[in-house]
């Protein structure tokens, strides 16, 4: 194993080496079977607490770095300082001066770098090619002991940190933030702001307040080691890897500080009693209609072996037979429902929140449904607790933590780090899953806090318009704080003081689940052939209209589960987006009727799902493999029968679709704008725009979907092609594919797959001029691409050039020049071509940042195609390697790179491993100067620009820049719809492959 220049591992014994490094002895980590990895626990003379884990066979290494420092440790007048410093942080080391060779180093090494602040805690991750891990190390342990903290970087920081706030101005989560911000106690630490230019330079500087020296001071007195909870994974040796850990984190100081948590934050309440117990209405940006009763509870953290919340939040939540959701719908109020808690805005509180997502009947019932909601408190509350749910929920914990699929080191690390602030390291894995003990008390303790007098009741829809007379103090977004409805007050009461609450719950159609019968109990592996197959394969002995089976049983992740898709490709939605929308509808009215029986299914760790994608119905089922075919003959069986769609589920599937569609044509952020028109402009079959189908929406009936069984699979006929993995052998995935076709009744087979084809680009650079849908929107957006015929080689070089390019264009556009938050420079890959991605979403003018692109290209091929070095191609080269050669770490991982060769008809299943040959064996630094100069500088490019209608100014220029004129040369496009239609006429067009026969010929070509 390498190590750090200037050092190495000393040659002790293992116990010796253990003792001297920190490692703890009797610390046995929890871990589920699907973790190969040796964990161990260490602490630092420092307090530094850190879980490493070694796994020689690794295909990436990480490490993250947890610190108890979040926003609520700010100054309260500064709202959004620990959020700035975590960007500070990143402005340079002593012994890493330059900005940016961080994120460049990590990026050019095939891995990327993350960091985000909570309200109590702030996260540093990483994540590297295995043999790189000791370098990255050394520069990341520096930022915890000798950051440069560049005070010139101050106000492009600030920016930058305003940049990301600017992103989440429409964002229903932020705006409720930025509530509960406005809404807590002032004399309470409590805060949750990302910060802005306003709060954060602008304000400051009016009352003689040095942001910088606020910043210094927060880091210099708070981040300390013994507050530091480390993981690293690599594949060095547990004692190695301690003494790396020890080495690098040795150095940070611990400064003695406990920085305060929990119910002990402070003596006064988070948030007035008083001021919480209201009503708050609020005017979305989106289409959305949540009705949220929410309650402050005390801090839950502490109870993490009882998780009494868990219990609670099981039953209020419950969508099975009896519950408050199941109850709800068929009175044709809600279309869906969660209980949950206050994610990571808890820390000095928790929160339990109910969330009903409201139909437009429900708009106008909120009383009722909180009724049903107080009725079914009260049933809980003088009902004891019932040990048989808690014992289920423990046992399915248990199946689920047992059999807990993998990560890759990024969100392992990530998400072990936090845990390791909250949880003993035995338990730093298991201990936000596993149920441990059962609580009666601690179960009733919370039940009497969900009373009306505690709770606030948010209730946000566009029909609330009028009422919305305020504005929330952060993101300006249109609410009002009122007092409850007398008239809700006193049902709710009524409700919830019964004589008999288990009586009038019942009365209302409530009561507690009944035993899930989805509990797995097969869980046995199934016998491996001699040589199980490295890619899928046909299953023999199948029939039309089922066409292939391609199959590949487990050998990597050695779990009771499977994953099945099926696509069944029918013309039916290829003539028109009616029957495109229509068949939407009826797959979400198969689901939702539904959704009882498969809930308790959910629950124990099967689920499915019923889609429309392209010009196929998909039939997805994932989970434990014991119980996947008898929740498939439910869905086959619910689809058939169902021919008359009934009106209350038709109303909440409607409710929710119309809203989810009128989103995506209207609200969503510009740079996804960008790449919607996109797709419209050169993708044909089956692709209907969402503001085409939001308008074809609003004229459909309920009627309309009367037999769409025999209209979807066996009037025109079908297609099925599947996709089964898992802990499944070829017989049982052949049994399964036939018991969809059976169960479905499909009988007729097409003579020919709908077709469906991608345009070629037109020659040159073309400037495509959008106006934004979202007039609240503050951001305009460009999204490049450069367009070449896909090749595995074209796909490679691409890719390399990205590994080059990419961490250089997010530090020169987006560090240096602050174009915006959303900077990246990406390749992409559809069935016919490969393309380089550029984009960036910004409140400058969009030419301007257009021109910021341009200026970088040009540039930046150049250096490639004149100085870029072999020993940065080597990096880069090595480092695309890494993330070739990174295994699956679970079978939705495994199904993504498969089932793209499916849907796309092209079956190349080893397109991977060509690709790593391609990179080991003959890529080389000549061939990509080449590549950029002869292919990539002539690839057609189109600039797609939206710009936003929101009429606040765009930000200012920098001092001395201006937007070049375009050249001659440039083809300008400024219409939707009128060049959509005319770019069609006149593209090349090329097909996919229409041979319902291509599938079998591909597997037959594949056993030769």
């Amino acid at each position: 194993q390498g190590s750090s220049p200037g050092w190495t591992l000393p040659s002790h014994s293992l116990a010796v080496a253990l003792q001297r490094a920190g490692l703890m002895a009797g610390v046995s980590i929890k871990k589920p079977d699907a973790h190969c990895r040796t964990y161990d626990f260490m602490q630092l003379d420092n307090g530094l607490k850190a879980i490493i884990g070694s796994d020689p066979d690794c295909d990436k290494a990480g490490a993250a770095l947890c610190v108890n420092v979040g926003m609520c440790h700010g100054r309260k007048d500064l709202p959004g300082l620990a959020h700035f410093l975590e960007h500070m942080l990143f402005t340079g080391t002593k012994k890493f001066p330059k900005e940016g060779e961080y994120h460049e180093f990590v990026q050019q090494n095939g891995g990327m770098a993350n960091a985000y602040t909570l309200c109590y805690f702030t996260n540093y991750t990483l994540e590297v090619k295995p043999d790189k891990l000791q370098e990255a190390l050394d520069r990341f342990s520096r930022f915890f002991y000798e950051p440069l903290l560049t005070k010139d970087c101050t106000d492009r920081e600030i920016n930058a940190v305003d940049s990301e706030f600017q992103g989440g101005m429409t964002s229903p989560w932020w705006r409720y933030v930025g509530i509960m911000n406005q809404s807590a106690n002032p004399e309470h630490p409590f805060q949750a702001a990302c910060g802005n230019n306003k709060v954060l330079r602008d304000e400051p500087k009016e009352r003689g307040v040095d942001l910088y020296e606020e910043m210094l001071a927060l880091y210099h007195k708070c981040y300390s080691a013994n507050g530091m909870t480390l993981v690293v994974i690599g594949r060095e040796s547990i004692s190695e890897l301690a003494d790396v850990v020890k080495h690098m984190f040795g150095g940070i100081v611990n400064k003695g500080v406990t920085m305060p948590i929990g119910d002990s934050h402070s003596d006064k309440p988070p948030f007035l009693r008083e001021e919480w117990n209201k009503l708050l209405l609020q005017n979305p940006v989106q289409d959305v209609k949540e009705l949220s009763f929410s309650w402050v509870i005390p801090y839950q953290g502490p109870h993490w072996r009882q998780k009494p919340t868990s219990y609670v939040s099981h039953l209020l939540g419950h969508e099975g037979d009896g519950s408050i959701v199941s109850v709800l719908k068929q009175k044709g109020l809600i279309s869906g429902c969660m209980s949950h808690d206050g994610n990571w805005l808890e820390g000095s509180f928790s929160l339990l929140n109910v969330t009903f997502d409201l139909t437009d009947r429900g708009l106008d019932h909120i009383e009722e449904i909180g009724a049903h909601l107080f009725a079914f408190l009260a049933m809980l509350q003088k009902t004891p607790p019932q040990k048989w749910i808690f014992d289920e929920m423990k046992k399915l914990a248990e199946i689920k933590f047992k059999f807990q699929q993998d990560q890759h080191p990024f969100s392992l690390c990530e998400e072990m780090s936090l845990n390791l602030q909250l949880v003993p390291p035995e338990e730093v894995l298991s201990g936000k899953v596993l149920l441990y003990e059962y609580d009666p008390d601690a179960i009733a303790s919370v039940l009497s806090k969900l009373t009306l007098d505690g709770v606030r009741v948010w209730h946000q829809a566009k029909t609330l318009a009028d009422r919305c007379t305020e504005k929330d103090t952060s993101y300006g977004s249109p609410m009002a704080l009122l007092p409850l409805e007398a008239s809700w007050r006193e049902r709710w009461t009524a409700a919830a003081s019964a004589g008999d609450p288990a009586a009038f719950a019942s009365s209302m159609g409530l009561r507690l689940p009944k035993p899930n019968p989805f509990i797995p109990e097969d869980l046995a592996l199934r016998p491996l052939p001699a040589e199980p197959p490295q890619l899928p394969t046909a299953v023999t002995g199948v029939q039309a209209p089922l066409a292939c089976v391609f199959h590949r049983q487990d050998d990597v992740l050695k779990q009771p589960k499977a994953q099945a898709t099926f696509l069944i490709f029918t013309p039916f939605l290829t003539q028109g987006v009616e029957n495109y929308v229509m068949a939407e509808l009826w797959c979400r009215c198969v689901e939702e009727s539904l959704k009882e029986y498969a809930y308790d299914a959910e629950v124990a760790g099967v689920g499915y799902s019923l889609s429309v994608s392209s010009a196929t119905v998909a039939v997805t089922l994932s989970g434990f493999n014991d119980k996947l075919n008898v929740l498939l003959d439910a869905v086959t069986a619910k689809a058939t029968s169902m021919r008359e769609i009934p009106e209350t589920i038709y109303g909440i599937v409607a409710d929710a679709y119309g809203d989810e569609v009128s989103n995506a044509a209207f609200h969503s952020p510009p740079y996804a704008q960008c790449s919607m028109r996109f797709t419209e402009l050169t993708s044909r079959g089956a692709v209907y725009p969402s503001y085409v189908r939001h308008a074809t929406f609003k004229g459909m009936r309920r009627e309309k979907l009367t037999g769409m069984a025999e209209r979807l699979f066996n009037e025109s006929g079908c297609h099925v092609e599947a996709l089964v993995l898992g802990n499944v052998t070829p017989d049982e995935a052949r049994q399964m594919s036939a018991r969809l076709v059976q169960g479905f009744g499909l009988k007729k087979a097409l003579s020919a797959v709908p077709e469906r084809a991608e345009a070629v680009l037109p020659s040159g650079s073309t400037v495509w001029r959008l106006d934004g849908t979202d007039a609240e929107d503050p951001n305009h957006a460009v999204f490049v691409r450069m367009q070449l015929p896909d090749s595995v080689e074209a796909d490679m070089q691409t890719r390399l050039v990205s590994t080059v390019l990419g961490p250089k264009f997010f530090e020169v556009l987006r560090t240096q020049q602050q174009l915006g938050y959303i900077v990246q420079l990406a390749p992409s890959r559809s069935m016919k071509f490969v393309y380089l991605v550029a984009v960036v979403q910004t409140e400058y003018a969009p030419d301007y940042a257009r021109s910021r692109i341009d200026a970088f290209v040009d540039e930046h091929f150049k250096s490639v195609e004149e100085s870029l070095t072999e020993e940065e191609f080597e990096v880069c080269r090595t480092g695309l390697l890494s993330d070739l050669k990174t295994k699956h770490k679970t079978l939705g991982e495994e199904m993504g790179r498969y089932m793209g060769c499916i849907s796309n008809r092209n079956y190349d299943f080893d397109r991977r491993k060509r690709s790593i040959d391609y990179v080991e064996q003959k890529a080389s630094l000549a061939g990509l100067k080449s590549f950029v100069a002869e292919q990539l500088r002539k690839a057609p490019r189109i600039y797609t620009q939206v710009r936003k209608t929101n009429p606040k100014e765009d930000k200012a220029l920098p001092e001395g820049a201006s937007v070049p004129k375009d050249g001659a040369d440039l083809r300008l496009w400024t219409t939707h719809q009128e060049t959509v239609a005319s770019f069609a006429q006149d593209a090349t067009w090329l097909p996919y492959n229409t041979d319902v026969g291509a599938a079998a010929a591909a597997a037959a070509a594949a056993r030769l």
